[in-house]
């Protein structure tokens, strides 16, 4: 859960430069320099050549322009500082010849999108909740990494260095078994006992879970947890114990609970990959130099100063 969170606002983050691109910029520039009045009491503003009504209130239109003009009021020197960003991002890239290859974005892609049935799924969300497309997401993804190699790249870490790092943490770098788990948190034994029953007689765990389930997060989905670590501190160990015992499908419980009763049923199971040898290597040797090194939000500021960055107003 803890993990979810801060992808969360991480992506959450990302929304806002990316939805406001899109909305604002390909209006604030080239449509000419005329801005649509205020709107008075009893009347609408006028529309002016090269703009369109985009909504009306009653009767009085609200043209694009001024959607154009409040985002970039609320929004504008956010989205400058993100371009300008990016360009000596781009910049320092090219001077210091580092690049992010398509099998680091991948690699990151599905580190983001665990948790979730499919990278499909996973770009589903993002686009139903956030109103990112897939091509926005992956966009921000190569900025990301472009800034961290960026960043790790004032730091030097040896491959020894590396080495003794995972020597001395091998539970980090252990594949990891994840479980898609459902489930219905009653209050009783006997609710969880009268959950079985149903199960027995036929009932679907899922119109059982919105019925029944406590678990208001969970309940309007079926009960559905997605994917959890076996080893996950944040859930009953024994309840991730009896999902490792389940086949594809089958159901659990009663498990008692701190906070009740559960039944379980395994949805699917899932074995992260681990990198080895030399991706191993590289992996651990940027995660140690991104730790050494000066914070990202400093380097952004230096990258900026360093490529001359003005804002003209």
């Amino acid at each position: 859960m803890l993990k979810a969170v801060v992808i969360l606002q991480a992506i959450c983050l990302i929304a806002l430069t990316g939805a406001v691109l899109v909305k604002m910029l390909p209006n604030a520039f080239g449509r000419g320099t005329d801005v649509a009045p205020p709107v008075e009491d009893g009347e609408g503003p006028e529309v002016l050549p090269g703009d369109e009504t985009i909504a009306s209130v009653g009767g009085k239109p609200i043209t694009r322009r001024q959607l154009t003009e409040e985002l970039y009021k609320q929004y504008g020197d956010a989205v400058l500082r993100t371009l300008m960003l990016r360009e000596a991002m781009g910049l320092e890239a090219a001077k210091k010849g580092i690049k992010v290859t398509q099998e680091e974005i991948d690699r990151e892609l599905a580190l983001s999108a665990e948790g979730y049935e499919s990278e499909e799924r996973f770009f589903t969300v993002m686009e139903e909740q956030l109103g990112l497309r897939r091509e926005q997401v992956m966009e921000d993804i190569r900025y990301r990494l472009l800034l961290e190699a960026i960043t790790a790249a004032t730091v030097t870490v040896t491959d020894e260095e590396a080495r003794q790092y995972i020597d001395a943490h091998p539970e980090r770098f252990a594949p990891r078994t994840e479980y898609h788990l459902r489930w219905i948190l009653t209050e009783t034994r006997r609710q969880s006992n009268d959950i079985v029953d149903k199960l027995t007689d036929g009932d679907s765990f899922e119109e059982l879970a919105k019925a029944y389930s406590m678990d208001e997060f969970t309940r309007d989905t079926g009960g559905d947890l997605g994917f959890i670590e076996a080893e996950d501190p944040f859930y009953d160990g024994a309840m991730l114990a009896e999902a490792g015992l389940l086949s594809i499908g089958e159901t659990a419980g009663p498990i008692a609970l701190e906070s009740g009763f559960a039944v379980i049923q395994l949805m699917g199971a899932k074995s992260t990959e681990v990198l080895t040898g030399g991706l191993l290597l590289a992996s651990v040797r940027k995660q140690l130099a991104l730790e050494r090194a000066k914070p990202m939000a400093e380097m952004e500021q230096e990258l900026l100063a360093r490529h001359e960055a003005v804002v003209m107003k």
